[in-house]
Parts: structure tokens; C-alpha cells; sequence
């Protein structure tokens, strides 16, 4: 018999990212994300960054992936301080590991900066 895999838990993941980062302002802290069309536009985002997180890559790294994603990939450029978005994706990076509702077999991820 085949070990069943764990199953990303997406609408958690989306209320980690939602509350977290929102980097072109779509929900503009209403809150009222679930209700919308476009509570799927970070997804795919955060679904990698979840699994980076779950491979055991680095904090550091994610907050990479994620600076990229949202600086050159948005093409929102930085905006404010550098060093201002690199200490809120390492908030959004430190919740999705932080979280054993995030994966299905309740086991958070355990990385180093």
C-alpha cells in the first residue's frame, strides 16, 4: 500500500498570505478576500513558497523567492526600504513554517535562516 502524500491545506495558506501580504493592494485590508474574484492571485506564490518551506529550504531563500516574485515578477521595484519588505516576507515566510494547519499531516516545517 502506497503512503498517501500530505495535502496542502490552500485556504489556510491563503489566510496566512492574505493577512500578511497583499504587495498590489487588492484586498486593501477589507478582509473580504474569500468573497472575491481574485482570492486565487497570490496562490501560486505562496503554494511554492510552501513548498520550498516543506523541502527544508532556508528562510533566507524564500524570503528571496518571494522578494524577487513581488519586486521584479509584480514589477512593483522596491518601492519603500529593501530592508523594510525583506523583514515582512521573512513575517510571511516564518507563518507558513510556523503552521501545522498549512500541510494536512499537521507537520510544520522546521528550517533555519
Amino acid at each position: 500500500m502506497s503512503e498517501k502524500l500530505p495535502r496542502l491545506e490552500l485556504i489556510r495558506l491563503r489566510e496566512i498570505g492574505w493577512s500578511l501580504w497583499d504587495p498590489i493592494g487588492l484586498d486593501g485590508n477589507s478582509g473580504i478576500w474569500r468573497e472575491e474574484t481574485f482570492a486565487d492571485e497570490y496562490d501560486a506564490y505562496l503554494i511554492k513558497a510552501a513548498v520550498m518551506l516543506r523541502n527544508q529550504c532556508a528562510l533566507a531563500e524564500v524570503v528571496e523567492y518571494l522578494f524577487f516574485i513581488e519586486t521584479d515578477c509584480m514589477g512593483l521595484g522596491v518601492e519603500t526600504s529593501e530592508s523594510e519588505i525583506r523583514k515582512n516576507l521573512l513575517k510571511v515566510a516564518q507563518a507558513i513554517n510556523d503552521d501545522p494547519l498549512i500541510w494536512s499531516d499537521g507537520i510544520s516545517a522546521e528550517t533555519s535562516l
